[in-house]
């Protein structure tokens, strides 16, 4: 005989109100699927119940094209909108542990240079739209004003590649969405996965919130395994990301992500392409 599904939030009261409360300020909903931590039959797993059929979609096809990174979590299971896997076990990232860095480092080597990719014209992509309209967000907010508007508009257009690499990519990855076990790095926010993206825009994000490890040691190790070359794009990834990043703050009425330096200094005389 079964025993009955004990089921909790995965994530606590006090973010799941916060999320609420900056909604009722005016900020643009962040999440909206459930995730919970089910225990049934001596088993753990973790369900994901999504807004959409098609965001479960989306997100089983990538876990099965990245299955041989053995980077994510197992799929179990997946009905409509709901899909279940393995739960992972084990203590997040540490902004203040040096070998998590150099575990999450080794995780983007790994996701970057175990997967096949496909070579586009940037010009193309909607970034390239988007970008414009993050600069033009941030300047009718104040953040940066017309000059340095245009010129981070100019530094884009120096910086960008005759093509990209596109592949799936791990879009969210701050510190608590990594489990490290034996020094190895495992992914957990299966929501953040996603196809067809630029390379280099999670390494971005990392680097911009808390990983220390240098994005060009990240790349160099890609090149030396798999003969993938993002150095070339990086720049320009990062660029946009980054403009893109705090014009999405801003609309979820978090402007305390903000590090607009991040964003200025930028093509400056001491950071300048490499």
């Amino acid at each position: 005989m079964s025993v009955p599904e004990r089921i909790r939030y995965a994530n606590p009261w006090w973010r799941r109100l916060l999320r609420r409360w900056r909604q009722w300020r005016g900020g643009e909903p962040v999440k909206v699927h459930l995730v919970q931590i089910v225990d049934a039959d001596g088993r753990r797993r973790k369900r994901v119940i999504f807004e959409t059929e098609q965001e479960a979609v989306r997100v089983a096809s990538c876990l099965r094209a990245l299955k041989p990174s053995s980077r994510f979590p197992r799929l179990l299971s997946e009905a409509g909108r709901r899909l279940e896997v393995e739960f992972l076990a084990g203590p997040v990232a540490r902004r203040r542990r040096r070998t998590d860095h150099a575990a999450v480092a080794e995780f983007f080597v790994d996701l970057y240079a175990g997967q096949t990719l496909r070579a586009a014209d940037p010009a193309g992509l909607a970034w390239v739209s988007e970008f414009d309209k993050a600069l033009a967000r941030l300047h009718a907010a104040a953040w940066i004003d017309a000059r340095e508007a245009e010129r981070l508009a100019e530094l884009a257009r120096d910086w960008q590649p005759p093509q990209v690499w596109l592949g799936h990519e791990y879009i969210d990855p701050i510190a608590r969405n990594f489990v490290i076990n034996d020094q190895r790095a495992m992914a957990i926010d299966i929501e953040a996965l996603w196809p067809d993206q630029p390379l280099g825009l999670g390494l971005a994000k990392a680097a911009l919130r808390w990983l220390h490890t240098p994005p060009d040691a990240v790349l160099k190790a890609v090149l030396k395994r798999s003969g993938t070359d993002l150095q070339d794009q990086y720049p320009w990834v990062s660029l946009c990301f980054t403009a893109l990043y705090f014009a999405q703050k801003l609309d979820q009425n978090k402007p305390g992500h903000i590090r607009i330096q991040a964003l200025t200094g930028l093509g400056q005389a001491h950071n300048s392409k490499p």
